[in-house]
């Protein structure tokens, strides 16, 4: 059996910059993503299962598991740099271990290491059915720290 989704501790109004940054993102917008919240260096972020984003009706396809796990991963590790950071996607490495069926998948995500260079997070995304949660993807994520101008 394995074992249940465990939720990060989140900080209500933590990074609203962050927030605000990735709603206003019309890829979130067009994938219908909710952001759950952020801790120090934590992420949750939410994607309701549509028909149009499954392959059959039911799976969630696979790039688009591997999209929610990049939001997760990067935010996780924006989350832990100052106000007035952000951060792009060098590289993310995702595998499935099981289909992607669910009301929502949840992401959660996970900084390792960040700093000023580069940041390294992990992400687990979760297929959710009313209580139960099924682990459906991992995915290591890289990206590249930047302090947004002013």
């Amino acid at each position: 059996m394995p074992p249940p989704m465990s939720l990060p501790a989140l900080i209500p109004g933590h990074r609203p910059d962050l927030r605000a940054g990735l709603e206003a993102m019309p890829s979130t917008r067009l994938l219908g993503l909710v952001v759950s919240g952020f801790g120090n260096g934590v992420s949750m972020i939410e994607m309701p299962v549509r028909p149009e984003l499954t392959f059959d009706g039911r799976s969630v396809q696979g790039g688009l598991v591997g999209t929610l796990a990049d939001y997760a991963g990067v935010s996780a590790a924006i989350s832990a740099l100052p106000a007035g950071w952000a951060a792009s996607t060098l590289s993310f490495d995702v595998h499935t271990l099981a289909p992607a069926r669910g009301e929502r998948l949840v992401a959660i995500g996970r900084v390792i290491r960040v700093g000023k260079s580069h940041g390294v997070a992990t992400a687990e995304v979760h297929a959710v059915t009313g209580e139960e949660a099924t682990l459906v993807a991992t995915a290591l994520v890289t990206c590249r720290p930047f302090e947004v101008s002013r």
